[in-house]
């Protein structure tokens, strides 16, 4: 490994401890500052009429900063970081458990993602996460958990 892409690794790594580490503390200003002013959030796995993609710090400052309000996380995993040949990329594995607010019910989830990070800012981040846990955590059913008083951004 070069310097340089040791220190791209470091940085990956100091991204995602603070990513994580916001979100635990439901700081949002912090969370979004992570972020670089085009980078774009995608959900591959969204269900239906929830986004898969949301471009640009601003709209991804709108779906993200009522989270604290729906959802209670107490703690993540240790993050699995895996460096990738291309040194700006990360794939990390982790887990959560949390509650959602409305319902009192757990939100234990896995997720996968895979981050591209440049200047130590996110510029693409891709969450493979299960909607399934999240359909059941908000209630149970698909409806509920696109509804208007369920999205993060609304």
């Amino acid at each position: 490994m070069t310097d340089a892409t040791t220190k791209l690794s470091q940085e990956a790594e100091e991204v995602v401890k603070n990513f994580l580490l916001f979100m635990l503390e439901k700081d949002m200003e912090q969370w979004i500052e992570l972020w670089d002013d085009n980078a774009v959030f995608e959900f591959p796995y969204a269900p239906q009429n929830y986004p898969s993609k949301i471009e640009g710090k601003p709209a991804i400052y709108n779906y993200i900063k009522d989270f604290p309000q729906k959802m209670d996380l107490f703690q993540f995993s240790v993050p699995h970081i895996h460096h990738t040949a291309a040194s700006n990329h990360v794939i990390v594995e982790f887990e959560c458990e949390g509650q959602v607010i409305a319902t009192g019910l757990p939100y234990n989830q896995k997720y996968v993602s895979v981050i591209q990070i440049k200047d130590k800012k996110i510029i693409h981040y891709k969450d493979y996460w299960n909607p399934l846990v999240a359909i059941e955590a908000f209630g149970g059913s698909m409806e509920s958990f696109l509804s208007r008083d369920h999205q993060f951004g609304n």
